[in-house]
């Protein structure tokens, strides 16, 4: 059920189309829209965007820093079902992580389907982490102790990211946010109990993986359902933020369990009474608050020892 202050942001909101009531075109829009409800973020002392060389070509980014000596870097991957959102959509809560952790926060705006279509955004979030790891990004962060994170398709990128580069001395920890883990959303009690909303719906994950997925790709593909892969030992730590009201939770959790299984430090916390977008509100939810320091708490003591 969903909580009194969720029901109260709720019914002020705009009521959304489902998403394939829209064209990929009319959602984008609808989502740059609410920028203006997710609050401006932290001021912070630089706020640049640059670009990381990769596979396919630079790959845009955007550079938040608390300060002039950060305590290490979050690689942070937007949400938005793969083929929306960017960097603006996300800006109020990286400047928050930022300030909140003390580290700079690399926002990476990865190729989007359905234009470009799975794997292209996890080539684009692999070479900019790999050249993060590497000290060959570019971006004046060499050397420094790194995280990898985002919220909903971006958790799943960030999971996908842990895993692919398991094993490096540098890669401390993996933030992940309401994440998208699993591609079969039949399995899950979640999708069965909140299916119709609130803020994410089955149809709009049927619609999000219909851009993203080219036809006859394996639903088990690690690097599309990282819940899904064989062996998870020796995946960097993790913090989990789920949704008490959220067609992901389970699927999120099961993630969280399989980690915890295989050895992996794990923390988890679940917003009971919150809807999957809840983080983006900034400071209009009481639950968002206590959520989002929780991260930065976790993400903080791990990129600071």
């Amino acid at each position: 059920m969903l909580s009194p202050e969720a029901v109260e942001l709720l019914a002020a909101a705009p009521v959304r189309p489902e998403r394939a009531e829209l064209s990929v075109e009319e959602n984008r829009a609808a989502m740059l829209e609410a920028i203006s409800s997710f609050g401006p973020g932290a001021q912070l002392w630089s706020v640049r965007d640059d670009e990381v060389a990769g596979r396919s070509g630079a790959v845009p980014v955007r550079v938040y820093l608390p300060a002039p000596d950060p305590s290490g870097v979050l690689v942070f991957l937007h949400g938005g079902g793969w083929a929306l959102g960017d960097l603006d959509t996300h800006d109020a809560l990286c400047r928050d992580l930022a300030d909140g952790a003390g580290c700079a926060v690399v926002s990476v705006d990865y190729r989007q389907p359905p234009e470009r279509p799975f794997p292209a955004a996890v080539e684009d979030v692999l070479d900019v982490v790999g050249a993060l790891l590497e000290d060959r990004a570019g971006l004046e962060l060499d050397g420094l102790p790194v995280a990898v994170g985002g919220d909903s398709a971006g958790g799943n990128l960030a999971a996908v990211a842990a895993q692919q580069l398991r094993g490096h001395p540098r890669l401390l920890h993996q933030v992940l946010l309401v994440p998208v883990t699993d591609a079969r959303p039949e399995e899950w009690g979640s999708y069965a109990r909140f299916g119709h909303g609130p803020a994410l719906t089955r149809r709009d994950m049927d619609w999000y993986y219909e851009q993203y997925l080219p036809h006859g790709t394996d639903p088990d593909d690690p690097l599309l359902a990282p819940l899904r892969a064989a062996d998870l030992s020796g995946v960097a730590p993790a913090t989990f933020v789920t949704a008490g009201c959220d067609v992901l939770r389970d699927e999120g959790e099961a993630y969280a369990a399989r980690l915890r299984d295989a050895g992996v430090p794990v923390g988890v916390h679940r917003a009971a009474g919150m809807f999957h977008t809840f983080l983006l509100y900034g400071d209009r939810l009481a639950a968002g608050r206590e959520a989002r320091g929780y991260v930065v708490e976790r993400l903080r003591q791990a990129l600071t020892g």
